[in-house]
């Protein structure tokens, strides 16, 4: 008994060709750089897409910024007036060409 599987375990238990287990080597092999170059087009289809889609968000928020982009207008303080402002604000045109004013005739040499 002893023998008998003594000389099961040595013996492989199909006798197969050299030609036939080149031939499942070559098509294993093809059949993996198949697989493997299928799964790299995805992975490049799937970079392409995301980036298309990265450009288009790009286009339409410049898009938006360019169109909804108004000229910044230069906000002036008002200014408190002075008393002398308020005086003459409350003038109608006669008094106006009453008030004396100050003229120049000569402008004197130093």
């Amino acid at each position: 008994m002893k023998q008998k599987s003594d000389n099961m375990s040595k013996a492989l238990p199909y006798q197969e060709s050299e030609e036939y287990l080149e031939a499942l080597l070559d098509r294993v092999t093809s059949e993996a750089v198949k697989q493997q170059k299928a799964a790299g087009q995805s992975k490049r289809r799937s970079l392409a897409r995301w980036s298309a889609a990265a450009a288009v968000v790009l286009a339409l928020g410049i898009g938006l910024m360019v169109l909804n982009h108004e000229p910044k207008r230069a906000v002036v303080p008002p200014r408190a007036a002075s008393p002398i402002d308020e005086f003459l604000n409350t003038l109608t045109d006669e008094e106006v060409a009453q008030l004396p004013y100050y003229e120049i005739e000569e402008i004197p040499e130093y």
